[in-house]
Formats: structure tokens, C-alpha cells, sequence
């Protein structure tokens, strides 16, 4: 596997004189450069290198285990995942929030807000007609990225806990989803570029395109990621990029792992939330996933797969469609239009235990980090977890179960089979 430079120091050279022509450049960065410049100038790596040498003693705080649901259009609740009290808080929504570190941010009203995760209580509010793409949040800055009222382009805004404005910037370009460390932001913007802006300077500290595609950056378990359809660690300790396979060959609706950072989300949950893929990267050591395995949502119906082959491990029948989740440390956190998140064992597919949002909800958030639970047996054989998904429902389709009757079929007959 290659490391993060070394996503960029591979490249063909054609590729790279390309991008240059057009404009941009294919190598690690410029030093202390105007951010999203699009002459930019190729070093071959050399900014990020030295950036990611002394990014490795940055601490990058862990974020609230929590799970945020939206009501209305004027309502968001909200529950700590790891215990705490249930709060509401009232306020008009354009969008969902997004949730980061230990902030709920959204827009409505002609203003953002931010909330402390944890207890939902208002931080800070400004008035701003844009709509919320997402935010980073490091305990102290949140830097918030807007689609403006223009409908298109970026405004930037980097704001303390106490309010107080570090900075804002407005760019023609899409600017995705940030994270934040100190006083160092991760911008993906573009599609394809992430830039590490100092917030102090005002300079862009260095540059890297990423191929495949980067919209959404991101803290996890102490590190940053970046990426779109695979993620990347931001370190010089990475041993790559990961991504997921393709689950049984091929899911309706094709589920996807990240959703796309620059999207402005709409307050009630759409297909995408409902067939979603989660896992959770490794922070440390090689890439990879954590405990092997990830989750394909499917409606009311949860398949747990293998995070090398795709191969199904095992299924879980709801009562009620999934609207949201996040992958924690041995299992996955999956909230459902009932208000409540169900923790499911990663191994098993068993129910570890349930908090509750207290009521149905349109859309709803889940942010896992230090969150852990114990580990519990599934319910029965995969073949009788199959066979409880199958159970029909009036006027009830899910497409996944043709894809489930055909494992069934496969595993009876495996069983005959001489």
C-alpha cells in the first residue's frame, strides 16, 4: 500500500502535466500559498512531507459519542450515546445538522448556530443566509463550511466556543466537509484537492490531490482522514488508503460508504440514508477496517459483512427503517424513524443494548468515538436470521431480500452438496 504522499508521488507524469495545463498540479503542496489558488505550483510532495512530520505529535481530540434527530422543521434532538440526559432544542431548519467533535452545527432562520453536543446548549449563533455542508470541530475552534445563498461557491466560517470569529473566507469553488486541529484546517475542495490551511497565517501549508475523488475530511480515534469513495489517514505513519468491497457482489440502490461532503443535506432522510454502508477505519497501524467487518443498511434490514470480501456474516431484521448510524469500537450504532439507536455487536449481529431519542424523528445524525459496548452472541444460525429477514410485512418491498433468498439457497444448498 502506499502512504499519502506517496498517492500523489506515484502518479504518472502525464497526469501530472495535465493538471498543471489545466491549472493545478498533481504534487504535495506549495509553502505558505494563497488557499484554493488555482495556480498553484507542483513541489512533488515536498510541503505535505514536512507538514506531516510535524503534524505527528498533534493531539486530535476524540469526539461526543452522540446520536442527533430532527423534528419538523423547527426541532433537533438529541441523546448522548454513553449516557446522559435526552435535550430538544427549538430552532428553524433549512437542512440537517452536521455533527463534529463536540458541536452540532445548523442553519435556519437566517442565521447558524452551533450546540454543544453533549448537553444542547446554544454555543454561539451569527446571522448568515447559507445552508450548512458540514463542519470540523476540535473541542475549542468550529470551522463551518456553507453552501451560500447564491447557490453556489463556499462560505467559510471559523468560529471559537465563545463565539468569536477567527476567520471567514468565501470561495468561488466547492469547498467540502473541513476538520480542524488547533490552528490547522483540512480543506477538500474541488472534487479532488486537500489543502492544509494555517487559520493564524492565512497560508495554505501545503496541497495534495487525491485521484479518487476527496468532498469529506474528518477526526476519528485520535487521527484525521480524508477521502470520498475510500479514505485516507493523514499521517506519515499511513500504510494507505482503504476501501470497502462490494458487498454480495452488488446491493439495491448500491449503498455507499461516504456521503459526498459538499452536499447540502435536506432535513428529512432520503434513500441514500437508508441504504448506507458504515464502518470504521483503523487509526493506528496499517489501513484497514476495524474488527473486519462493516454494515449495509437496507431499509429496516442490517447485513453484516466481511471488510475484505463482502461476504455476508450476518443479518438483522428491524422494526423500523435505519436512518442514520456510525461504526464504534466492536459494533455499530443504527438509528431508526422510531427515534431509537440500536447498538449491534460487529461479530455477532447481535443487539447490544438501545437509547432512545424519545420520538420518531425525519432525519437523524450519529457520531461515534470513544464509544464502546460489550460483547454479545447473535440471535440463532445466519440461515434463521435470514429467514426472520424474509418474514413479509403488508405492503412492504425490500429489495435486499431477493439478494437474501438467493444466500439462503446458496447455504442450503452448500449443505447437500457432496
Amino acid at each position: 500500500m502506499r502512504t499519502f504522499a506517496q498517492i500523489v508521488m506515484q502518479l504518472p507524469c502525464r497526469l501530472c502535466l495535465a493538471a498543471l495545463l489545466a491549472g493545478g498540479a498533481c504534487g504535495g503542496g506549495q509553502t505558505h500559498g494563497t488557499p484554493f489558488d488555482p495556480r498553484w505550483v507542483d513541489d512533488h510532495g515536498a510541503a505535505m512531507a514536512r507538514f506531516q512530520a510535524s503534524f505527528r505529535s498533534a493531539r486530535v481530540p476524540l469526539c461526543v459519542d452522540v446520536a442527533v434527530g430532527v423534528i419538523g422543521k423547527k426541532a433537533l434532538v438529541g441523546v448522548p450515546l454513553d449516557g446522559g440526559a435526552r435535550w430538544t432544542f427549538e430552532h428553524a431548519l433549512h437542512g440537517r445538522p452536521a455533527v463534529a467533535g463536540s458541536v452540532v452545527v445548523s442553519a435556519g432562520g437566517g442565521e447558524v448556530f452551533a450546540l454543544d453536543a453533549r448537553t444542547g446548549k446554544l454555543l454561539w449563533s451569527r446571522p448568515s443566509g447559507g445552508r450548512v455542508r458540514g463542519a470540523g470541530d476540535d473541542g475549542v475552534t468550529t470551522v463551518v463550511s456553507l453552501l451560500p445563498t447564491t447557490g453556489y461557491g463556499s462560505l467559510i466560517l471559523a468560529i471559537k466556543h465563545d463565539g468569536s470569529v477567527v476567520r471567514q473566507l468565501e470561495d468561488v469553488e466547492g469547498i467540502g466537509t473541513p476538520a480542524v486541529v488547533g490552528d490547522i484546517v483540512f480543506f477538500p475542495w474541488k472534487g479532488r484537492f486537500l489543502s492544509v490551511y494555517d487559520m493564524l497565517s492565512g497560508d495554505e501549508e501545503a496541497r495534495v490531490v487525491f485521484p479518487a475523488g476527496v468532498s469529506r475530511a474528518f477526526a476519528l480515534g485520535g487521527a484525521i482522514f480524508a477521502g470520498g469513495t475510500a479514505l485516507t489517514r493523514i499521517d506519515d505513519r499511513a500504510d494507505g488508503t482503504v476501501a470497502l468491497p462490494l458487498p454480495l457482489g452488488g446491493l439495491p440502490g448500491n449503498p455507499a460508504w461516504i456521503r459526498p461532503g459538499t452536499d447540502w443535506v435536506m432535513r428529512e432522510a432520503e434513500t441514500i440514508d437508508k441504504v448506507r454502508l458504515y464502518a470504521r477505519p483503523l487509526a493506528a497501524g496499517p489501513a484497514g477496517i476495524e474488527g473486519g467487518r462493516f454494515v449495509a443498511t437496507e431499509l429496516r434490514i442490517a447485513l453484516g459483512l466481511d471488510a475484505s470480501t463482502g461476504v455476508l456474516v450476518w443479518v438483522h431484521a428491524h422494526d423500523a427503517d435505519f436512518l442514520g448510524g456510525a461504526a464504534y469500537h466492536g459494533g455499530f450504532a443504527l438509528c431508526d424513524a422510531s427515534g431509537a439507536v440500536t447498538f449491534l455487536d460487529g461479530g455477532s449481529g447481535g443487539v447490544v443494548g438501545r437509547v432512545s431519542l424519545g420520538e420518531a424523528v425525519d432525519a437523524c445524525v450519529v457520531q461515534t468515538d470513544a464509544l464502546t459496548r460489550p460483547r454479545v452472541p447473535g440471535d440463532g444460525s445466519l440461515v434463521e436470521q435470514i429467514e426472520r429477514a424474509l418474514q413479509p410485512r403488508e405492503g412492504e418491498v425490500v429489495p435486499v431480500q431477493q439478494v437474501l433468498r438467493r444466500e439462503l439457497a446458496r447455504i442450503e444448498g452448500a449443505r447437500v452438496t457432496p
